[in-house]
């Protein structure tokens, strides 16, 4: 049996290419995020170990703010005074103020902020070169105005000693001269492509800092004969509470794993995709050895009538399937290799800057993928295979062997969990609390599951239908008839698109309910007419989306000089101008954004009804106080960036819109309690007959020194917000993409087997007339046909759970983009085209007289 597997996979190797290339894909796609990832991961580690080599013990302030909603937490200044303490640590040879803060954005020639993805952009003081920091050029500066840079920002910006440049801060745009280049051990320019300004020590204390004799962190450097550890816990014990005291390996290590953090999102969101790239796959892998062992359905009973048991008949079937699993495995893994090297390219293009370390080859993983692989196509295969072992050998032997089951038993199997689906799904948009994403999540399952299983019944009532629309002519009419001929076949070949399909058009109704939700927001929530701030930073002031307002690349945050409000304020045709300041917050169960501002003023262009809290105490917003049995008058506490934990009296409520939510302070508490002292937001309201473009010139020249900061109207803060979403939903339909792909293949992949399975049919027809042009357009519609149905039923389901989505999240608006939906048909339509290219060219070079005589 053995022997007669291993010959039969030869005979049949190019049938079952198609089938390993679908593994191929899903193993490439999970080994190029885990190789590719790991690499990252380990650059991380090699650039941040010789941070660790250079420090001994390291202390810092210990933020009661955590960065659980976005971005970095500010973690607490150092006092001065603590370098004086800590000198007289025993086994302490020097202790030296460090300040290093990221939040330094250089601006370059073109007068627009270099950014980078990822790395920091830190400012930093300047103490000199060390074991660490290389000057490659000029000196390290020594006044005011002077800075020294790292090699890696004077690449971004082709910038020299002597040259001009600009850096914005905690504190508004400030020019310096460039008096020193340098870089860090090995050569390298940056620390994994970070960009970075030096500054004198009082400069930087003051721009990164907001104060003076303050310090971001202080390294301690231990004697000779005193160990790490053994200066760390001395000088935790001197300092008591209120530090965070590492090693320098320790520091290294966290260093490190703060980036890394990132880097686990990304695999798990590469693998999330990966993995459902390799599910579809299993659908294909699926339906090929059902044809394929349908097609062998009298080898296998003369087997069986020979004598082999049935563990035999399916054994020989998962060994192919075993074979063809670790080929395709194999090639995936190598493939993937080749992906991650592009990608680590890439990636180092795109920071400025080259990992310390090689391709890191993750083994384990590696392993685990090409395990994944060969499951994947052992657990497909088992299905045709026990199917297989239980046909009679004498029925299976005769011409009728291939008979149609019915599809009752089926359809009751589908129908019951499709109804449960539908019906959780229902429950879910009643008021059920917590419970509702529960109910929505289990009633989407359900009902998927349901519609797999009702596919076969449903492809008899849809395909011709669909196959009316697509031709009426003889051959035409043919090719739906085959595509309705063996609904289950069909079913599973369309599966793949059924599901890809139906993402997309959850994603679609989602994202085009968000946009819709945006703008009505803008027109609702919105009375100002211009808004002043930085890129994206005033669409989610409200926190939306589980995060602060922060800058669209997730970095920091923008601001402005709190006088660009005032004199906005006085610009002719300006009836009200508003300064709004932003932070994070922690409230004992939780993070939650943080606004300050004269509330009475700012309800006015917000359309709240509220009044500004007294310095020393908070408003917070309905739901909040409501959610945690809280009333006005009740003193609540919560920890801010500077202040830490306090108690704080609430003195107000107000209603939470889109841009204003969490607690509101006084105006006059931002210095002492928030990270930044300058506005991020500034909201003007026009005077009646205003001429809105004069205003808008006007109050755009106040901040046109800020290349950060714009200003905006309704409409354009609306699309600006709009435009993100439209990012993100580009983002997941790319990564859809490769689930797309497979199903295509399982298209192509049905067709050349059915073609095979068909051949004498088709010499019949041929000697009966047909021609050759009526062959291609007979596969041609069989093809386009089955694209359109698995098109349908995807959108058609992806459609009603993305509503369902909409309806949870509570949008204001329900959209159902019908021109993407109509757009997405039409490339199933060129699918199918293209799917029955190789199929129809072959079915229209079958040899008249071989076919007929085809066994």
């Amino acid at each position: 049996m053995l022997k007669a597997a291993l010959k039969g996979l030869l005979a049949r190797k190019l049938r079952l290419t198609l089938a390993g290339f679908a593994v191929v894909l899903g193993v490439m796609a999970v080994s190029a995020a885990m190789i590719t990832t790991t690499t990252i991961g380990s650059g991380f580690d090699s650039i941040f170990a010789s941070t660790g080599a250079n420090t001994d013990v390291s202390v810092s302030g210990k933020s009661d703010v955590d960065s659980g909603m976005g971005g970095r937490a500010f973690a607490p200044p150092v006092p001065a005074s603590v370098v004086a303490d800590l000198e007289d640590v025993p086994g302490a040879k020097s202790v030296r103020g460090e300040v290093s803060v990221d939040g330094a954005r250089p601006v370059g020639p073109d007068g627009k902020v270099i950014s980078v993805q990822g790395p920091p952009r830190s400012g930093v003081a300047w103490h000199g070169e060390t074991g660490l920091v290389r000057l490659w050029s000029g000196r390290g500066p020594t006044a005011p105005d002077e800075v020294a840079i790292n090699g890696g920002l004077a690449d971004r910006g082709q910038f020299t000693v002597g040259e001009k440049i600009d850096v914005l801060t905690l504190a508004p745009r400030q020019s310096f001269t460039i008096v020193g280049i340098y870089g860090y051990s090995n050569g390298r320019g940056s620390m994994g492509g970070d960009t970075q300004v030096a500054f004198t020590e009082p400069v930087a204390q003051k721009l990164m800092l907001g104060a003076s004799d303050v310090y971001s962190s202080v390294t301690v450097t231990a004697e000779r004969g005193v160990s790490r550890s053994a200066l760390r816990d001395r000088v935790a014990a001197a300092l008591g509470d209120g530090y965070t005291v590492r090693t320098g390996d320790e520091l290294a290590a966290s260093t490190a794993e703060d980036g890394k953090a990132f880097l686990d999102i990304v695999r798990m969101v590469l693998l999330g995709f990966s993995g459902l790239s390799l599910l579809v796959g299993i659908f294909l892998i699926l339906n090929t050895f059902s044809i394929l062992v349908a097609q062998r359905t009298g080898e296998l009973a003369l087997m069986a009538a020979l004598g082999a048991r049935r563990k035999q008949i399916v054994g020989s079937v998962l060994v192919e399937a075993a074979i063809v699993g670790a080929a395709a495995s194999v090639v995936g893994i190598g493939l993937g290799l080749g992906v991650s090297v592009l990608l680590t390219m890439v990636m180092e293009a795109n920071s400025g800057a080259s990992l310390p370390v090689g391709l890191t080859v993750p083994v384990p993983e590696l392993v685990l993928a090409f395990v994944l692989g060969v499951v994947v196509t052992l657990v497909a295969a088992l299905v045709p295979a026990v199917r297989a072992s239980r046909v009679p050998p004498v029925r299976a032997m005769r011409a009728s062997a291939a008979e149609q089951r019915s599809l009752t038993r089926i359809t009751w199997l589908g129908a019951v969990p499709a109804a449960l689906g539908v019906a959780a799904v229902v429950v879910s948009l009643a008021d059920i609390g917590s419970l509702r994403w529960v109910a929505l999540a289990g009633g989407v399952v359900l009902g998927l599951f349901g519609l797999a299983l009702l596919t076969p019944v449903l492809s008899r009532s849809l395909l011709p239908a669909l196959g009316r629309v697509v031709g009426w002519s003889m051959p035409s009419k043919l090719g739906n008839r085959n595509a309705a001929r063996n609904p289950r076949r069909t079913a599973i070949t369309v599966s793949t698109l059924v599901i890809t399909l139906g993402l997309v058009g959850g994603v679609s109704v989602i994202a085009e309910s968000m946009r819709a939700d945006l703008s009505a927001s803008a027109t609702r929530d919105l009375g100002a007419d211009l808004v002043i701030s930085g890129d994206g930073v005033a669409g989610r002031a409200g926190g939306q989306g589980g995060g602060p307002p922060t800058a669209a690349d997730g970095r920091i945050m923008p601001t402005f000089d709190a006088s660009v409000v005032d004199q906005a304020r006085a610009v002719p045709g300006v009836s009200r101008a508003v300064a709004q300041y932003v932070d994070t917050v922690r409230f004992e169960w939780g993070a939650s954004p943080a606004a300050a501002a004269d509330l009475s003023q700012l309800s006015a262009v917000l359309n709240l009804s509220a009044r500004t809290p007294a310095p020393g105490s908070v408003a917070l917003d309905s739901a909040t106080l409501s959610d945690h049995g809280l009333k006005v008058g009740d003193m609540v506490r919560l920890a801010t960036q500077r202040a830490g934990w306090q108690e704080f009296r609430i003195a107000g409520g107000y209603e939470a819109n889109y841009l204003l939510r969490g607690p509101v302070f006084n105006p006059s508490d931002v210095a002492s309690l928030f990270v930044s002292a300058a506005p991020a937001i500034g909201y003007v309201q026009l005077a009646d007959g205003a001429d809105a473009a004069t205003v808008t010139r006007a109050v755009s020249r106040l901040v046109a020194d800020n290349p950060e900061v714009s200003v905006q109207d309704r409409t354009q803060l609306a699309d600006d917000a709009a435009g993100q979403i439209s990012i993100a939903e580009t983002m997941l339909y790319v990564l859809l993409g490769l689930s797309v792909v497979i199903g295509i293949l399982g298209i192509i992949n049905t067709m050349a087997l059915s073609i095979v399975e068909r051949t004498r049919e088709l010499g019949l027809l041929r000697a009966v007339g047909m021609r050759r042009s009526h062959m291609v357009r007979m596969v041609v519609t069989e093809s386009v046909v089955m694209s359109l149905f698995g098109a349908v039923l995807g959108l058609a389901a992806g459609g009603a759970a993305g509503v369902a989505v909409v309806r949870v999240l509570g949008l204001s608006a329900t959209e159902i983009p019908w021109v993407s939906l109509a757009v997405f048909l039409g490339l199933a339509v060129v699918a199918g085209l293209l799917a029955a290219l190789a199929p129809s060219t072959r079915a229209a070079r079958v040899n008249v007289l071989s076919a007929i005589a085809y066994e």
